[in-house]
């Protein structure tokens, strides 16, 4: 089991501190894997004690096994980020867009080490299988759940999106069923709605996923499947939907090359009804 799904798996009995210093750890795993409990401890803002009870809650003997682990799963797949921040620490941007491409970057690079193609297709095969697809998403990422929206309305499926106070959203849950996906976005924090959402969806047997980043492992209930990945820029300042976007992006592709052309059919079908309307 890898360190994230040990992660998943204690979400709900983490304590605040305890899930600052989870964050911290997905944010920089590879400096996490090489540091000391006591800097671990100082960049999360936690007691030293914290890190060694949180390696107690993920199964680890001692904070060494857990940083064992860490070294074993993240620094091998680190090495060409690794390269990267070499190469690009000596660039001198004297801008803010030569800024923010080089922050960009870094964080595309690192987006294969917490994904892996599996889960993009797991995720791509659901959707297009699904009966009805909702999707859920406040604030910035209200603009990832209207592009997924609008692909997968495109390719022909019944796809709906979640929106609106508490009551409206009660109201919306009602139309769960057997067979569904819930699509959830996730970012600072959860919203207050997430875990009833996810509570209404398991009991209407909707199967659900969720697109997040380091908030993502701490999410509590946890989602069938979790696509978990630290966008660009420092955790507590300005972050862009980059990343999160790369991984629809992605999802949308997988979910039509496993459509065998209907997709295209149905792009077709759209093209001709937009000429129509036009």
């Amino acid at each position: 089991m890898s360190i994230l799904s040990k992660i998943q798996g204690a979400a709900e009995n983490l304590t605040p501190s305890e899930t600052r210093l989870v964050q911290s750890v997905v944010q920089s795993p590879r400096e996490s894997a090489l540091g000391t409990a006591a800097e671990l401890a100082q960049s999360a803002g936690v007691h030293e004690a914290t890190v060694s009870r949180l390696a107690r809650k993920l199964g680890f003997e001692s904070y060494a096994s857990f940083r064992r682990a860490m070294r074993e799963e993240f620094i091998p797949t680190r090495e060409p980020a690794t390269r990267l921040q070499k190469t690009l620490g000596g660039a001198t941007p004297d801008s803010i867009l030569g800024t923010l491409v080089r922050q960009e970057m870094e964080a595309l690079a690192r987006v294969e080490d917490f994904v892996d193609p599996d889960q993009i297709a797991g995720i791509a095969e659901r959707l297009m299988a699904a009966r009805r697809i909702h999707i859920f998403g406040r604030g910035n990422a209200e603009t990832l759940a209207m592009l997924m929206h609008k692909r997968f309305q495109r390719f022909g499926r019944d796809v709906h999106r979640l929106s609106g106070d508490p009551r409206e959203l009660a109201e919306q849950a009602l139309g769960f069923g057997e067979g569904d996906v819930l699509l959830v976005f996730a970012f600072r924090r959860a919203p207050k709605v997430y875990a009833p959402l996810i509570d209404s969806a398991r009991q209407a047997g909707v199967w659900t996923a969720v697109i997040s980043g380091t908030l993502g492992p701490t999410l509590s209930p946890a989602p069938d499947a979790l696509l978990a990945v630290p966008r660009s820029g420092e955790p507590d300042a300005f972050q862009t939907l980059t990343v999160p976007m790369t991984l629809c992006n992605a999802i949308v592709i997988a979910a039509g090359a496993l459509d065998e052309g209907r997709s295209l059919e149905t792009l077709d079908r759209l093209g001709a009804l937009i000429e129509r309307f036009e």
